[in-house]
C-alpha cells in the first residue's frame, strides 16, 4: 500500500503529548504516529480487506450452486443472488473513499507520478458506472433480490448471521461486537417493515426512492458480518496456536474489525433515519417544479 509506505517514511510534526515542550530541536515523528493518519490507514485495510472477503464470499456460493445440487444449490444461488449487487457496490463507492484516503496521507505527493494513487482515483471512478450504476445495483436490490421468492434469501442471510452471532457471543472478547451487530441486523428489518407497505400498496416511488440508501445500510451489515467471522477465526487461530500466520497476522484482523466496528458500522443509524423519515423530498410529483 503506497500511503502506508510512505507514512512509514515521512517524518512530520511531534506527537501531541511533547507538543507542551516547545523544543524546536526535538526531532520530528513519521507520519504513521500521527493517529488521524492511523485512523486513514485502517479505513483503507478495512475496506480494501472486507471487499475481497465479501468477493471471495460470491465466489464461494458461485462455486456450490454449480457444483451441487437440490435445496443446497437453490439456497447457495438465492445467497450469490442477493449478495451479487452489494458486491458491486460496496467495493466500487469504499474503494473510492479508501484510495482517497491514501491520497490525503501523501498530501502533495499524491499528485506525482512517483505514487500510483493519482492514477487508481481516476480509474476506480469508472467502477461505480459501468455494469450497472449504484442506483441501479440499489434499485435491483431492493425491488428485485430482496423480495425474491417471499423473502428467502433474505433470510438465508439473515440466518447466516445470527449463526455467526451465536457463535460470536460465546467469546468474551467479541461477544460485545456480536451483540452490535444483532442490532444493527435489526436495522435493516425495520427499515424495510417501514418500506414494505409502501410496495405492498402498489406505492413503488415511495418504496424505491431511497434505494440507494438502503443499499448503503445493507452493504455497511453485510461487511460488519464478514469482519466479525474473520476476528472469530483469527481468534480461534491464536488460541489454538494456529502457526499458518504470525500472532500479529490475526491480531490485526482483530483490531481491524474493531475498527470498523466503531468508525463505519455506525453510520447505519442515519441511513435507518433517512429511511423512516416521513418528508418526500426527491419524489417526482412533489418536486417536479422545484428546480431552477
Amino acid at each position: 500500500m503506497p500511503s502506508l509506505q510512505y507514512a512509514k517514511e515521512r517524518p512530520q510534526g511531534r506527537l501531541i503529548q511533547n507538543t507542551g515542550s516547545k523544543d524546536a530541536a526535538e526531532s520530528q515523528t513519521l507520519i504513521i504516529n500521527h493517529p488521524d493518519v492511523r485512523r486513514m490507514l485502517f479505513l483503507q485495510k478495512a475496506i480494501t480487506e472486507a471487499s475481497l472477503s465479501l468477493l471471495l464470499e460470491c465466489s464461494k456460493h458461485s462455486d456450490i450452486a454449480h457444483c451441487d445440487t437440490g435445496e443446497v444449490k437453490e439456497n447457495h444461488q438465492l445467497l450469490l443472488e442477493l449478495l451479487t449487487p452489494i458486491a458491486k457496490t460496496y467495493p466500487s463507492e469504499a474503494g473510492r473513499i479508501a484510495i482517497n484516503n491514501g491520497l490525503q496521507i501523501l498530501g502533495g505527493y499524491g499528485f506525482c507520478m512517483d505514487f500510483p494513487l493519482q492514477q487508481y482515483l481516476r480509474d476506480i471512478r469508472i467502477m461505480s458506472i459501468y455494469e450497472g450504476t449504484t442506483g441501479i445495483q440499489s434499485l435491483d436490490l431492493l425491488s428485485r433480490k430482496i423480495p425474491m421468492q417471499n423473502g428467502k434469501a433474505l433470510q438465508l442471510l439473515t440466518d447466516q448471521i445470527n449463526a455467526t452471532i451465536e457463535q460470536t457471543k460465546k467469546v468474551d472478547s467479541l461477544a460485545p461486537y456480536a451483540a452490535t451487530l444483532a442490532q444493527k441486523s435489526d436495522e435493516i428489518r425495520k427499515a424495510l417493515g417501514h418500506l414494505m407497505p409502501y410496495a405492498m400498496n402498489g406505492d413503488f416511488q415511495n418504496y424505491l426512492a431511497d434505494a440507494t440508501i438502503f443499499m448503503e445500510m445493507a452493504a455497511n451489515v453485510v461487511i460488519a458480518h464478514q469482519w466479525l467471522k474473520m476476528a472469530l477465526i483469527a481468534t480461534q487461530a491464536i488460541e489454538n496456536k494456529d502457526t499458518k500466520f504470525d500472532t500479529s497476522f490475526y491480531q490485526s484482523k482483530i483490531h481491524t474489525m474493531k475498527f470498523y466496528f466503531k468508525y463505519e458500522l455506525p453510520k447505519t443509524k442515519a441511513c435507518l433515519e433517512t429511511l423512516l423519515h416521513a418528508d418526500r423530498l426527491t419524489l417526482v410529483d412533489d418536486t417536479k417544479d422545484l428546480f431552477f
